[in-house]
């Protein structure tokens, strides 16, 4: 009869091996669509309320590059770029209960989309208009979560991009 360490040992190399393989078929390949830094605002009453305060977007068909940004996160997007330097990442911290990174993953082939969370270093590694592989896992409170593999840039500058600031205690107000 074999050791239960024995069988605890394989069993976990057989876990690893299953686990590897789905991981691979949970990957998605495709255009970095949308960035997005999204903040957990404080409320007087009740649950803190989620507000995009940073994304760009992009339009593979017009090669387009939109978005936009409030002031308090101004310093993340430069023209059709946007990542988040540290110094950044604490004030936002600072100031909102969350900071969350989100992107979406748009296939070629019209399959399914992949979107959820990153890190802040896999978020500043994709570029808008460009691809990348990502595996899709649900994470806290459900919520999608993607693990970055392999990014590359976009290819060529886009065609055109159109970006705006606001102002956000203004639009939290209104």
């Amino acid at each position: 009869m074999p050791s239960r360490r024995r069988l605890l040992a394989a069993l976990g190399t057989t876990a690893a091996g299953a686990l590897a393989g789905c991981s691979a078929s949970d990957a998605t390949t495709g255009v970095v669509a949308r960035k997005d830094v999204t903040v957990a605002v404080p409320q007087d009453v009740g649950d803190p309320v989620d507000t995009t305060v940073a994304f760009l977007a992009f339009e593979s068909e017009s090669r387009l590059v939109h978005g936009e940004y409030a002031h308090v996160a101004g310093a993340a997007v430069d023209g059709a770029t946007i990542a988040v330097s540290e110094q950044l990442h604490e004030r936002l911290s600072d100031r909102f209960t969350a900071v969350r990174y989100t992107t979406d993953v748009v296939p070629a082939d019209g399959s399914k989309p992949a979107d959820g969370a990153v890190d802040r270093w896999a978020f500043n590694d994709l570029s808008v208009g460009g691809t990348a592989t990502v595996e899709s896992s649900v994470g806290d409170a459900g919520r999608g979560r993607l693990r970055l593999r392999e990014t590359t840039a976009r290819e060529r500058d886009p065609a055109e991009i159109t970006v705006s600031a606001y102002d956000l205690e203004a639009r939290l107000d209104g």
